[in-house]
């Protein structure tokens, strides 16, 4: 019986490596209300060489995100690839989502937004479009308003999604 597990491991593992790879295009993003503030803080976690080529395509410019070339440009235009392609209306209404800035982990890029002047939010719909001109991208979303936790995975064949927290 041993043996025939083993078997059966190395079988899988063979058929696991000889298939072709294909890369997983994914951002994971969080969602939090803080109350004390009354405003959604969003992180956005997007591969950097993905959201490159993203703006060098849309706009025929190297941005160069997170190396010594960088320039001041290239965050400008960042901001307004974000501004273009990811939306929040709370409650219906299509709100401001301000770029606080970002930062470098090996190859993700980490985005910090936030949308102020936030009180009762009773719904949340989420588009994001990012990047999904050039990939079959998906972005998970995981939100926490006042404690209600939910998550909502976003696809070409979905692109929005609306979360009520009441």
């Amino acid at each position: 019986m041993k043996k025939l597990r083993i078997v059966l491991l190395l079988l899988i593992f063979v058929v696991m490596t000889s298939a072709t790879v294909h890369k997983f295009y994914v951002s994971v993003n969080q969602i939090h209300y803080v109350e004390k503030k009354k405003a959604l803080e969003i992180t956005s976690r997007l591969f950097i060489d993905d959201i490159d080529l993203a703006l060098e395509k849309k706009y025929g410019k190297k941005t160069y995100l997170g190396t010594q070339k960088e320039t001041a440009e290239s965050t400008e235009l960042l901001k307004k690839y974000i501004k273009e392609k990811f939306t929040i209306k709370i409650n219906g209404q299509q709100k401001d989502i301000v770029f606080l800035g970002k930062e470098i982990e090996d190859n993700v890029l980490i985005c910090y937004l936030t949308i102020k002047n936030t009180s009762k939010i009773a719904s949340l719909e989420i588009k994001d479009i990012i990047l999904m001109e050039l990939y079959e991208q998906q972005h998970i979303f995981h939100t926490d308003i006042l404690g209600n936790k939910q998550s909502v995975l976003l696809t070409n064949d979905k692109m929005q999604s609306l979360l009520k927290y009441e």
